[in-house]
């Protein structure tokens, strides 16, 4: 069962989806983490949740219509040491990763999966090994994903769900389309629960978020789910081992 650091852990020193709130979750005992992406202007895959730097940066730049350099310089100046994708992938050296590629322009598409399996075939040649899961609340990404992929590359795809999103909905869909995960929101999942037996019956991995509670970890940890999304991977694993301890 992974845990997986949503955003990485930011902190006083470690603003979220940079390479420090990455090395930080690590520490905090997660397995691996969940990071957000953006396609820049000029081709970058930026690691950012928002589509634009004010909230972490303070800068009004959109990252979909302004160049790498740019972003960069911006956030620099606001001691946020704005990340790449592939930085993200260096620092974590094979440990499991979730990408989760936001909402792409219209008719972006296409040029936002190129960029990251471009990426990802390049960091395979170096010899990084990879353990990555595509998702995204686009159905269209994950399946160019899916359908353009190498298969040496060894990508999970997943659907990722809202609060709105039924899980047996969005097994359905991922069923449909070949998919391996479906990533559903922590409440609808507990409104859901018979959802995980039905998707592992069938194949399929459920891997909800953002699951902060430890009554909701421990849970959802009976009910077999595969990994966790949590933004606190430190008190989640000590949830997770207190759940072990009690069934043993």
């Amino acid at each position: 069962m992974r845990l997986y650091a949503h955003r990485g852990s930011p902190g006083p020193t470690s603003v979220e989806n940079t390479v420090p709130a990455v090395l930080a979750c690590l520490l905090d005992g997660a397995d691996g983490v969940e990071v957000d992406l953006r396609l820049s202007a000029d081709g970058v895959l930026v690691v950012s949740h928002d589509p634009t730097l004010r909230r972490t940066a303070g800068s009004g730049l959109a990252v979909a219509t302004s160049a790498w350099e740019e972003l960069r310089v911006a956030s620099a100046c606001a001691g946020v040491p704005l990340a790449r994708v592939e930085e993200v992938l260096a620092v974590l050296a094979g440990r499991p990763v979730v990408l989760e590629v936001k909402r792409p322009l219209p008719g972006a598409v296409p040029a936002t999966v190129a960029a990251l399996l471009a990426v990802l075939t390049g960091l395979r040649q170096q010899g990084l090994p990879l353990d990555v899961t595509v998702s995204s609340f686009s159905p269209a990404v994950v399946a160019e994903v899916r359908a353009t992929a190498p298969g040496e590359l060894g990508l999970r795809t997943a659907l990722l769900g809202d609060v709105r999103d039924r899980p047996t909905s969005l097994l359905r869909q991922a069923l449909q389309d070949g998919h391996d995960q479906v990533h559903p929101n922590v409440a609808a999942l507990l409104a859901e629960p018979a959802a995980v037996g039905r998707a592992h019956a069938l194949g399929v991995g459920v891997v909800p978020w953002t699951v902060n509670r430890g009554r909701a970890l421990r849970r959802l940890a009976a009910l077999g789910v595969d990994g966790f999304i949590t933004d606190v991977p430190r008190s989640a694993r000590l949830a997770l081992a207190a759940e072990v301890r009690a069934v043993a």
